[in-house]
């Protein structure tokens, strides 16, 4: 029996560590669970960092239309055919790209959704309904129930963390081994450089820090998609207006988060658009404060004041006195951060989401 996961992109978003995640676990547990991805790039390197199996097809093409399509799904339709058994597509461009060569090819479908899309999209990708689809927050699962058929099942895994490789640490020892200052909070942003994702509210803040006392620092860890560096520019260009200097680091793709997240002060994330934040989840697990936007499943795991605090994504101003306060006073956030990381054991390891997994699986491949 095999596994197949297909990830959305050849980036590490948080969807395609999330498929990674899942292919190490089934792979540990002796299953056969080829990877899939689309082009070179650093979901490529990480796969096989892990000594994962990696197929490829060339989303390029799937994407280009005409006899360029029709061959990269013939090459899909023999290579399941080869290997039968599940396919777990990580995007919905993919699935619904894929889904005429799924039931000639006899493999069961799981669709995943980890972002939140426009209604027309979830009907666009779902025109053809895989067997099941997951969704990574209870919140999208009914954003995708209103206008899915309902003979397709759709089930709510939340997201999980690896609690061993994300614990907690000696915050002076990891800011000693990245070469975090000592002597001023370092305020983290973890996510790929996107408008959407946040950082300008972020470098806000940290200046709105600034008129309120308080010095801190603001590292950036991620780099822009696509190879574009016009964001970046943007939020260089904002760095220097408001005259913030050497405070704002730009990080680009990191290796060691565990350590970096160790080593902050707080994690933050006004973003405007996703699923259920895999770095929020990995940030509770450290015990790192974390303040959100109230977006889409984010709630679903962090609760103003009791597992971390939640401000509008426009609201840089909530964010730099919610800071000011946590840095001034770190013990008023220690009773947030234990409740957060009990939350973390109790509901977002992954043993718990694989056991949630298997079962969606085994259920399909016994109808």
């Amino acid at each position: 029996m095999n596994y197949h996961q297909v990830l959305d992109t050849a980036e590490l978003g948080g969807g395609n560590l999330y498929a990674l995640a899942v292919t190490e676990c089934l792979q540990a547990s002796g299953q056969s669970a080829p990877v899939w991805i689309g082009a070179p790039g650093p979901a490529v390197a990480e796969a096989e960092r892990r000594g994962l199996t990696v197929r490829r097809f060339d989303q390029a093409r799937l994407r280009a239309g005409k006899l360029k399509t029709l061959g990269q799904l013939f090459h899909l339709y023999r290579a399941f055919r080869r290997e039968p058994g599940l396919v777990h597509i990580h995007s919905m461009f993919n699935f619904a790209m894929m889904a005429r060569v799924l039931k000639p090819s006899r493999m069961r479908s799981v669709a995943h959704v980890h972002i939140e899309a426009k209604p027309e999209d979830y009907r666009w990708a779902f025109r053809t309904p895989p067997d099941v689809i997951v969704t990574c927050a209870k919140f999208l699962a009914g954003q995708v129930e209103s206008v899915v058929p309902a003979k397709c099942r759709i089930v709510a895994i939340s997201n999980a963390v690896d609690t061993v490789k994300f614990a907690p640490g000696d915050r002076k020892q990891a800011k000693a081994n990245v070469q975090a200052p000592s002597n001023r909070p370092m305020i983290l942003m973890a996510a790929n450089l996107s408008p959407h994702k946040g950082q300008e509210i972020a470098v806000r803040a940290l200046a709105g820090l600034r008129t309120l006392g308080t010095d801190a620092e603001l590292w950036l860890a991620g780099i822009e998609r696509g190879g574009s560096s016009e964001f970046t520019q943007r939020l260089q260009a904002l760095v220097k207006e408001l005259n913030l200097g050497e405070r704002v680091r730009f990080l680009g793709q990191r290796s060691d988060m565990p350590e970096l997240m160790r080593a902050a002060d707080a994690l933050v994330l006004p973003s405007t658009n996703e699923g259920l934040p895999l770095t929020l989840l990995e940030a509770q697990a450290i015990r790192l404060p974390v303040l959100a936007a109230p977006t889409a499943g984010i709630p679903e795991i962090v609760s103003h004041g009791e597992t971390g605090w939640l401000f509008a994504a426009d609201d840089p101003a909530g964010y730099a006195r919610q800071l000011d306060e946590l840095f001034r006073n770190p013990v008023t956030s220690e009773r947030v951060v234990e409740k957060a990381y009990a939350n973390i054991l109790r509901s977002h390891t992954m043993e718990a989401l694989m056991g949630q997994l298997q079962a969606v699986y085994k259920e399909m491949l016994v109808r």
